[in-house]
């Protein structure tokens, strides 16, 4: 009688609502040559913007609890997505690369910066970890691959 209970309660429990995640970047190079105090040119530090649209099923998106790259965590920013079917980077740039969420789900946009006094993980990254909370339970997703997309050049 006991494992009745059991297995009823472990099947009534709520699922993590997190369906798929897609992760990207862009790198830009900054536009000016910046020298140092003897006038030698400073090897330019490529802009890597991070952004990753996570789909989910339900009314209520998930709470975001952390995210890392490589084991180095991220400050992030969400954006809830009214769309069903998202372009990734400016549309004249990457006319094909768009995501749709399937019947039922919805996206939320995540926007990614480097902690503060942390090195700015690899990109193509292939362990990426995004940590959330549905009501109480605690849920991980993975993401193995990170994509490239192109953006219009920032002076």
């Amino acid at each position: 009688m006991s494992f009745i209970a059991v297995a009823g309660s472990a099947l009534s429990q709520t699922n993590c609502n997190i369906k798929n995640a897609h992760a990207f970047y862009s790198i830009s190079m900054p536009g000016a040559q910046m020298a140092d105090e003897q006038g030698n040119p400073v090897p330019p530090k490529p802009n890597i913007s991070r952004l990753m649209y996570i789909e989910y099923s339900g009314t209520k998106a998930p709470e975001i609890s952390a995210i890392s790259y490589n084991n180095i965590a991220m400050h992030y920013t969400t954006v809830q997505v009214k769309k069903r079917t998202v372009f990734i980077g400016d549309r004249a740039f990457n006319p094909k690369n768009s995501i749709t969420a399937k019947k039922g789900n919805s996206f939320i946009q995540v926007i990614l910066q480097p902690q503060e006094g942390t090195i700015l993980p690899d990109v193509e990254c292939k362990s990426i970890i995004v940590k959330s909370k549905l009501g109480k339970k605690r849920c991980v997703f993975y993401i193995s691959t990170e994509k490239e997309f192109v953006s219009a050049p920032a002076y």
